[in-house]
């Protein structure tokens, strides 16, 4: 998870969740490496640096190994 400086986190934040303001709301997702994750209509995303590749489903996002 990635939590915004100054965020007060009252709820669980979801893995590779990102997380703003007071009280925290999550407005994304991010890569391992930091990188804000922008899905395809498949509902998956490339991280720019790396390579790897993440899916979206039901709310939850998950690393796919390949």
């Amino acid at each position: 998870a990635f939590i915004g400086a100054g965020a007060v986190v009252v709820k669980d934040v979801p893995a590779f969740g990102l997380v703003l303001g007071n009280p925290a709301r999550h407005i994304g997702w991010m890569s391992e490496f930091g990188h804000r994750l922008e899905f395809d209509d498949n509902s998956i995303a490339v991280c720019p640096e790396s390579g790897d590749r993440y899916k979206l489903e039901e709310g939850v996002v998950v690393k796919i190994e390949i």
